[in-house]
């Protein structure tokens, strides 16, 4: 969702398709209980403490700037969301230790798919283990949110080596025309899928309690070893 406009405090909201689909249906279960806010509009640079009209006019840049339309797509808006520390808190949370050590490349996972093998994810399990670092080490062992974008390219799971699960989380057919698939998990495990050419997706990873995101692309090489 998003405001109409920098005066005024209605909010245009979008619905996605399970969200049309809970609306339509007569057993009360359109019921939104949470909701986030993001400033993923807001360039902060331009905030200016040497503003010859005073104090009062700091901001103004920021306050003119427009706002968002709503959108569904979470690789477009919703990647700075907005939340609450305590009091003296000298650094703010992110998330690192993202990738593992298979990673080729600086913020990117990249991996092959071979097309012999079979069943196709028997030879190069991912296991993901952030950690959200700052905020004085508040959020070192909080769970996140695993958000693979499209899941014909990856499928996810939670836990690691004998425990991994790709039976659980929630697929969104989304408006998009993607599959998308969301695990909460403290590790998780990503395996590729059947492909016959390459692929690109991302994982959007969220602290469940810092809210911090760390986004995660990943690309897959087919490789067909066919005589």
């Amino acid at each position: 969702m998003g405001f109409i406009n920098n005066t005024s405090y209605i909010l245009n909201a979008v619905l996605t398709k399970k969200g049309k689909q809970y609306l339509s249906k007569s057993d009360s279960k359109f019921n939104i209980t949470k909701f986030a806010l993001a400033d993923d509009e807001i360039d902060y640079t331009l905030w200016n403490s040497a503003h010859p009209r005073g104090s009062g006019h700091y901001g103004a840049v920021l306050e003119g700037t427009p706002m968002l339309e709503p959108c569904v797509d979470p690789e477009v808006v919703m990647k700075y969301k907005l939340f609450t520390m305590p009091v003296g808190t000298k650094s703010l949370p992110y998330i690192s230790n993202v990738t593992p050590p298979t990673l080729t490349g600086e913020n990117a996972l990249k991996t092959e798919y071979n097309g012999e093998n079979s069943p196709p994810w028997t030879f190069n399990d991912h296991v993901i283990n952030p950690t959200t670092v700052g905020a004085d080490g508040a959020f070192s062992s909080e769970n996140y949110s695993f958000l693979v974008l499209n899941k014909n390219v990856v499928d996810i799971g939670t836990d690691q080596g004998e425990n991994v699960n790709f039976t659980v989380g929630a697929i969104y057919n989304e408006e998009t025309g993607r599959l998308s698939k969301k695990v909460i998990s403290r590790v998780a495990t990503i395996r590729t899928q059947i492909l016959t050419f390459n692929r690109e997706t991302s994982i959007i990873i969220t602290g469940q309690m810092s809210g911090a995101v760390y986004v995660l692309p990943v690309a897959v090489n087919y490789v067909n070893n066919t005589p």
